[in-house]
């Protein structure tokens, strides 16, 4: 008999976080089969909303995504979610620093656990939920991805996928140790793009057990702040080599992420690019 996994279980396997997310989209002409076969699943735990308007911050959809939400909310947190939402605030706000909701929006299914979400062997409603949907006969699952992050931490790419086979199999697997070698060549190809390969050149790669660390060497920029301090300006980079990251982790299906600045060789307070990892921490 299969078993299955949390779908987090990577995101726990790096240690990473502090918040899960889950984002699934599925056939234009799902949606309304989505939003009955998530209100029909039994989800222990949770209290629904419905919700007409705009939420820039919501677990489905983007910022600009303006229409209905059904929204399954944590016991603890819905009082306060609801609050926010009867006084027509755009933003989803919590009450308490541990949360998990799950949203519809038309056909775009997604889950944020904050902090790790009320998920865990007591709680495995999310999972089992992702497994019906992705099982159902009605449906059709376009595409689906597994990241980390939030509260001014990298974002981590886990694994994304474009059926619901892949998923399910994903839901059964053990880590695996990374091919070097191909995430080697795969981030070598992704910076030859002509638009980046005049910004980055490829440093150190150096094999740490199960994970590779890599050195993308660039040009950064120093600043002056009004109080006169002086300081490193990451920001032309950060969305470029975050790209970088999920094409490489997409291709070669293992973590990757931009893991912060480098320094030079003996001397921590100059900077000479950015590092990236890509697998898992085991030696």
């Amino acid at each position: 008999m299969s078993t299955f996994q949390d779908w987090f279980w990577e995101i726990k396997e790096c240690g990473q976080g502090p918040h899960y997310y889950f984002s699934a989209t599925f056939a234009a002409s799902d949606a309304e089969r989505l939003a009955a076969l998530v209100r029909q699943h039994p989800l222990s735990g949770f209290e629904h909303c419905h919700f007409v308007g705009n939420l820039i911050n919501a677990p489905c959809g983007d910022a600009n995504y303006q229409g209905s939400y059904d929204l399954y909310v944590d016991q603890s947190n819905y009082a306060e979610v609801m609050s926010g939402i009867q006084r027509d605030e755009p933003i989803i706000t919590v009450a308490h620093c541990v949360w998990e909701i799950i949203g519809v929006c038309d056909r775009n299914f997604g889950i944020e656990s904050g902090y790790g979400g009320i998920t865990g062997t007591d709680n495995q409603a999310d999972t089992s939920l992702i497994m019906a949907l992705a099982q159902s006969p009605e449906l059709t699952l376009v595409d689906w991805r597994v990241v980390s992050g939030g509260d001014g931490y990298a974002s981590v790419f886990f694994r994304t996928g474009t059926s619901a086979a892949e998923l399910l199999a994903y839901l059964q697997m053990q880590p695996e140790k990374p091919d070097f070698m191909q995430i080697e060549r795969e981030l070598r190809l992704a910076l030859s793009d002509p638009a980046l390969s005049k910004i980055y050149r490829l440093g150190e790669c150096k094999i740490n057990g199960w994970r590779l660390e890599v050195v993308i060497l660039h040009d950064i920029q120093k600043t002056t702040s009004s109080y006169g301090g002086e300081g490193w300006d990451m920001t032309p980079h950060t969305t470029k080599l975050y790209k970088v990251a999920q094409i490489v982790s997409d291709k070669c299906k293992v973590p990757g992420c931009v893991s912060g600045a480098a320094h030079a060789p003996n001397d921590f307070y100059t900077l000479i690019g950015s590092h990236l990892s890509f697998g898992y921490p085991r030696q």
